[in-house]
Order: C-alpha cells, then structure tokens, then sequence
C-alpha cells in the first residue's frame, strides 16, 4: 500500500479507529498493536495507554510478532484480533465468532474460513493456545512464522463464511481497490 493502513480514512475515521469501533461496541477493550516506528503516532491519535508496542526481542515479524506482543502484556487473557484492512467487517459476524468462543467447546483458537481457506486476521486467540505458540517459538520448534501455520499448531473452531458475507473479508491492499468503495 506504501503507507501505514491504519492511518487511512474512511468515511472521515482512521481504519484502526473503524476497527477498534466494531470491537469496542462489542464492550470489549481495544488496544492497537503497533510497531516502535508507528508508536509516537498512533499515541497521539489514541493515547499511549491503548497501545500494545512490538516486543522486538520476539523474533518474529509481521502479525504473529503484534499477537504475541499483546500476549506477553496480558498472558492470561484471550485475544480478539482484528485487522484494520478489514473495512467491511459486520458487527454480526464479529458476534457470530465471539458466540462460537463462548460455546462450551475447548479451541485455542477461533476463526472463519472463506474459500476453504483461513481467515487468521479475524478471530479469538486463547491464553492457552498463544501460550503453546510462544513456547514453540522459544523451544525453536515454530518453523513458520505465519499465522496460518500457527493455527496448523492449534485446536481451531473454523466458521465457515456463508457466500453472501464474502465481500466482508476482503482485505484492501491498494488504493485502486479503496477508490472501488
């Protein structure tokens, strides 16, 4: 994209503001991962206290590295992760998933598939389960640093995405396809 999604707008808010909306109207506290570059500036826009800096003694990158960042701060507490390119997520999907986590089945992990294919950026991680992750990254074992391959090392509860919600996972990657909307 050539620069940080999260500072975009749309519809005159931040794409980390819309996603931290749909996740606070679920009464869920919201904090924003960020790198050490992106820190100064999500602060000012968010305050210090709603920010969940890169642990970058964790070698890891990408996703994986804000996951466990925020893990490391709260390790007893399960992680609702929602990315910011995520600008179509309904509210009642994020319910759907959160419904599936207060079932009384016992998954480290909790996400929707869409095209038989995962939707890692959406979803509940459990304490138990980003516990077993940080220990195979410790012990060397974690062999990918994808959040793909992290569920493969997981109990997964995937939701199948119905067709008619496809649209609501795509994940905007240029400014062509946010001009689109």
């Amino acid at each position: 994209m050539g620069t940080d999604k999260g500072l975009l707008n749309h519809q005159d808010k931040l794409w980390a503001q819309l996603a931290a909306d749909k996740l606070a109207a679920m009464q869920m506290d919201v904090a924003f991962s960020v790198n050490p570059a992106q820190q100064e500036t999500y602060a000012h826009y968010f305050g210090e206290t709603h920010l969940v800096a890169d642990q970058t003694s964790l070698e890891v990158r990408g996703p994986l590295l804000g996951v466990l960042s925020a893990h490391l701060l709260n390790p007893k507490q399960d992680l609702f992760v929602l990315a910011c390119d995520l600008l179509l997520m309904e509210s009642r999907l994020l319910q759907k998933i959160l419904a599936a986590y207060r079932a009384p089945d016992a998954f480290e992990a909790y996400i929707f598939t869409r095209n038989d294919e995962q939707e890692p950026l959406c979803g509940i991680y459990t304490a138990r389960g980003l516990k077993s992750i940080l220990h195979l990254l410790q012990t060397n074992q974690l062999k990918k640093h994808s959040m793909k391959f992290v569920l493969s090392n997981l109990q997964v509860c995937e939701i199948a995405v119905e067709d008619k919600d496809d649209r609501f996972f795509v994940n905007f990657n240029s400014h062509a396809e946010i001009n689109g909307l």
